[in-house]
């Protein structure tokens, strides 16, 4: 008997352990459960949030500020301008060449043989400075590694000419190109003609002809038009005609200084002459109230697309004598 209660009491505590454990998985889970299910805002609101005392806090706790950068403003590079280097070559100046210096005063940037030219020569360049940079060309000046190469490129640049063309440029360059010139006395063909032209190019040389007096015409004849143009300008009422009548003597006087040279304007590749021509024709086609000198050098510097700011005086004068 003893023994059959000993084993009822032992299944009885057994049995009520697993009902204990049981119970606490259950309310664990429960638990569990519960905290899952719980909305994220409460969470985040059980959390304190940094006040601004806590943030001075921890900036003065030591920890490094951060350096704020300077800042540089942006100064774009000015562009430097690359001035053209003349070559120095073996031949003469061609602005020491009397009848170069006449025939590149007939022409201007846009005359096709002026353009060909320079070319040739430098290769592109401004239209302003076409003049100034081959008046101052006295031959190419290679080095020996590449004079061979160079010498072709100016050569394929030559031959790329019409017939036409080469016979225009060797004439603004007055180089002679007749008959007699040439050993085999015959007309000479492209051939000979180039082969002239790009021996002349590296060692430029005057023709030693003479220069032709066609500067004198065109001063006769500028100063014949421009006296009759400036004839109605200067009618006077009927008084003081007759006052201008009777005194002949000074009309010459006055007449003079437009066909004197004492005034000379040293332009590259245009005469005083043909400067003194123009400043007339601009003159006899403006009002003279209201015209000044400044207007006139305007015009001449679109007529030779040049700046003539140094020849001021000179053009100046000029003006005044025309005026």
């Amino acid at each position: 008997m003893d023994e059959e209660n000993t084993a009822a009491a032992a299944a009885d505590a057994a049995h009520d352990t697993a009902e204990q454990s049981k119970n606490d998985e259950s309310s664990t889970a429960a638990v569990q459960e519960n905290a899952d299910n719980a909305p994220a805002d409460e969470t985040a609101s059980g959390a304190d949030a940094p006040t601004d005392d806590a943030k001075d806090t921890a900036a003065s706790s030591g920890r490094p500020k951060r350096v704020r950068k300077t800042t540089t403003n942006y100064v774009p590079e000015e562009e430097t301008k690359k001035e053209m280097i003349i070559p120095d070559g073996k031949g003469e100046n061609l602005g020491e060449m009397p009848n170069v210096v006449n025939k590149f005063g007939d022409v201007t940037w846009s005359t096709p043989s002026l353009k060909s030219l320079y070319y040739i020569v430098f290769g592109v360049g401004k239209k302003a400075e076409f003049k100034k940079h081959l008046l101052q060309f006295n031959g190419f000046n290679f080095s020996e590694e590449k004079e061979e190469a160079e010498l072709d490129k100016v050569t394929q640049k030559i031959y790329k000419l019409k017939l036409d063309q080469l016979k225009e440029i060797m004439d603004l360059c007055d180089i002679d190109r007749s008959m007699d010139s040439f050993e085999e006395k015959k007309n000479p063909d492209k051939d000979m003609l180039s082969t002239r032209f790009l021996e002349w190019l590296q060692e430029p040389k005057a023709s030693g002809k003479k220069l032709k007096k066609a500067s004198a015409k065109r001063k006769s004849s500028s100063s014949s038009s421009a006296a009759a143009t400036e004839a109605p300008k200067k009618k006077s009422p009927p008084k003081k005609a007759k006052k201008e009548a009777s005194k002949p003597k000074k009309k010459k006087q006055t007449a003079k200084p437009a066909d004197d040279d004492e005034e000379e304007v040293n332009i590259p590749g245009v005469s005083t002459d043909k400067i003194r021509s123009k400043i007339q024709s601009i003159v006899a086609n403006a009002d003279k109230d209201s015209v000044t000198v400044k207007d006139v050098r305007k015009k001449l510097e679109d007529w030779l697309d040049m700046d003539l700011l140094e020849y001021k005086n000179s053009i100046r004068t000029l003006v005044m004598d025309v005026m």
